[in-house]
Order: structure tokens, then C-alpha cells, then sequence
């Protein structure tokens, strides 16, 4: 079992360095994995730095955290109102890409609203990527 003190000081290094800083701490977290990894990376999820969020999304895409996959949709799309909707066009993008490489086929919908509706054509570009992954044809603009 990886040690407590390593994941918890890779942790706040995810949170409080540059970006190579999260970068190598995001990987390295990826790297220990198990549950104790993927419940500090999603709770990184919640971190105001949009680079910080995005590269957590790309460890647990690494890890491929199913735990992850609603979490991942409500930052893409929102929910019905739009409440949870990631306001960053990165961190929704990396969603976007998250969802396409876990597969799920519950993210089908999500992908598909977001890549109608977001308002950011890399995002929407995005999605339509993660669509044609699953096999899905794609008619959206």
C-alpha cells in the first residue's frame, strides 16, 4: 500500500505548484493509483485552478476511474439547469476527452448536448472526437 504521507504531499502539490508542479504530481498519483489515489484526485476536481483540474482529469482518465465518469459529465454539460457546468472551455474539453477514452456508454448523451450546445467549438470539436469514438455518427455543426 502506497504511503499515506507520499499521496498526501503529492496532493498538495497537485493543488499548490506551477504547472509542471501538477503535472509530475498528477502523473505520479496516477502512477501509485488505488482507492486512496482516485479519491484524492477527484476530490482535486474541486480545485479554482482550471490547469489543475484539467491535468486531475487526464491522471484519472490514466487511472480509468469509472468513479469518475458523472463527475466528468456534470463538469462537461451541467445538469438539467446547467449547475456544475465547469466554466473553463479546457477543463470541459479534457472532459470531453476523458469521457470518449473511458468508453461509457451512459456518457453517449452528455457528449452528444455538449457537442450541440456548448458554446466553445474546440469543446464541441471535442466531443464530436469523443463521439466517433464510441462509433457514433456525428451530425452536429
Amino acid at each position: 500500500m502506497a504511503d499515506q504521507k507520499r499521496i498526501d504531499a503529492l496532493a498538495t502539490l497537485l493543488a499548490n505548484s506551477g504547472r509542471v508542479g501538477q503535472v509530475r504530481a498528477a502523473l505520479e498519483l496516477s502512477d501509485i493509483g488505488g482507492p486512496q489515489v482516485e479519491l484524492v484526485l477527484l476530490s482535486a476536481l474541486a480545485n479554482g485552478d482550471e490547469h489543475s483540474r484539467a491535468t486531475t482529469i487526464m491522471a484519472l482518465t490514466k487511472m480509468r476511474s469509472k468513479l469518475a465518469v458523472a463527475r466528468f459529465e456534470q463538469m462537461l454539460r451541467g445538469n438539467v439547469f446547467g449547475f456544475g457546468r465547469d466554466s473553463s472551455p479546457q477543463v470541459r474539453q479534457s472532459c470531453a476527452f476523458a469521457l470518449g477514452e473511458l468508453g461509457e456508454r451512459r456518457s453517449l448523451k452528455p457528449l452528444e448536448i455538449a457537442a450541440e450546445r456548448d458554446e466553445d467549438p474546440e469543446v464541441r470539436q471535442e466531443c464530436q472526437a469523443a463521439l466517433q469514438r464510441f462509433g457514433a455518427i456525428v451530425s452536429v455543426k
